[in-house]
């Protein structure tokens, strides 16, 4: 793709950036982000999200090497809306179902961030595939949380599993035939069979 040429420094690291970078970092993603609500992911011409941020095109690679890695930490700042929302004092049960629902919403909502999240996978540049991984880790670890009252190892595999069921029923309802309402009705199937243990 043209849009994944490197930057002089193959995109700087936020750590220890100061806070003017950190800022002008934050306003590229949220231009990246704003441009992912109105049109999809191909279509998205990296020039345009800099003009928007206000940045030269040279500046946004010094802070991105690619498209993908870009996009990689979109998808974190997107995926970080969801995590803002404090523990309510629902039963475990009803937590974990209302964050399942919650997380496929959001996809249902806006599919095009599960498809930015699903080409992601095959990037080869190694600045998007630490980001991806930390987006990863980060939904698995909160999941997981929702989780803990089976115990340790047994929170974390049914995290894995819960994922993989929403991860391939969404992918059945964008690409394949399949509906959103499968993949509720199926995480809702998951969480009953946990429900005794659940508590």
């Amino acid at each position: 793709m043209a849009d994944q040429v490197q930057g002089e420094t193959g995109g700087l690291s936020v750590q220890g950036m100061p806070a003017w970078q950190l800022a002008r970092r934050q306003r590229i993603v949220e231009a990246a982000l704003a441009a992912l609500e109105v049109q999809d992911y191909e279509q998205i011409q990296i020039r345009d999200v800099a003009a928007s941020a206000e940045v030269a095109l040279g500046t946004l690679y010094r802070y991105f090497s690619s498209k993908e890695h870009l996009y990689a930490a979109v998808l974190q700042e997107w995926a970080a809306f969801g995590r803002r929302s404090r523990r309510s004092q629902r039963t475990p049960e009803a937590r974990v179902r209302a964050r399942v629902h919650a997380v496929i919403r959001a996809f249902e909502h806006q599919p095009q961030f599960f498809k930015v999240h699903v080409l992601l996978q095959a990037s080869s540049d190694p600045n998007a595939k630490v980001l991806l991984a930390e987006f990863h880790s980060s939904a698995h670890d909160l999941l997981t949380q929702e989780f803990e009252t089976l115990g340790p190892g047994e929170d974390a595999d049914a995290a894995v599993i819960l994922w993989s069921i929403i991860n391939t029923m969404v992918t059945q309802a964008i690409y394949q035939d399949g509906t959103m309402a499968d993949v509720h009705r199926l995480a809702d199937r998951f969480i009953d069979l946990l429900a005794p243990q659940l508590g």
